[in-house]
């Protein structure tokens, strides 16, 4: 929590100090990659040199009685060095994980959920953005979650049972294990 505090102090004061450049425009974005195949975003160009987004990542697959759907929203400050189109990023999101699952034969749905702070670091190039208007990009992004949340529903299954503690075990881990996020194309417009 004092993570997020500190970023949206950091976030207000590049706000202020940059809200008379003459090149700042706000935009929207969507993309697609992996394991996120959908994203968007709505970006705020402060200057040539730094912006901020906010984004939604989303990943939602079902096959007959299962489900998975990850998601995160995340909030970044991006620096330009060059005042070009190659950027690095940091920030915060929350990686959040939904498996459910349905036993055909007594219909009963298992249903897992897992909630983690994860921060963000992120490099790419956004091809177009110092001209405002339309822009093409493509990045990388780390992410590293901590301090999982785990929720385990599964009617029927006693608690200390192997099968639901083995749950637990592999909800928790999955909430503590970093990734990369590579976006093959994202394009936006910036007003």
């Amino acid at each position: 929590m004092r993570m997020i505090r500190c970023l949206i102090v950091a976030t207000a004061l590049l706000l202020g100090s940059f809200a008379s450049a003459k090149n700042s425009g706000v935009g929207l974005s969507v993309g697609m990659g992996l394991p996120f195949l959908q994203q968007v975003g709505l970006n705020y160009k402060i200057s040539d040199r730094f912006g901020l987004s906010f984004g939604y990542n989303l990943l939602d697959l079902s096959s007959g009685a299962a489900s998975v759907k990850l998601s995160m929203p995340e909030l970044l400050v991006h620096y330009h060095p060059f005042s070009g189109a190659f950027f690095v990023a940091a920030g915060l999101g929350q990686e959040a994980l939904e498996v459910t699952a349905k036993d055909l034969t007594t219909g009963a749905t298992a249903k897992a959920d897992v909630k983690s702070m994860a921060a963000i670091a992120k490099t790419g190039w956004m091809w177009g953005l110092a001209n405002n208007g339309f822009w093409f990009g493509v990045d990388l992004a780390f992410v590293s979650p901590s301090n999982p949340d785990v929720n385990i529903t599964a009617p029927g299954v006693p608690t200390n049972s192997t099968a639901y503690t083995d749950t637990v075990d592999a909800a928790k881990k999955f909430g503590e294990t970093s990734f990369t996020n590579i976006t093959f194309a994202r394009i936006g417009w910036v007003f």
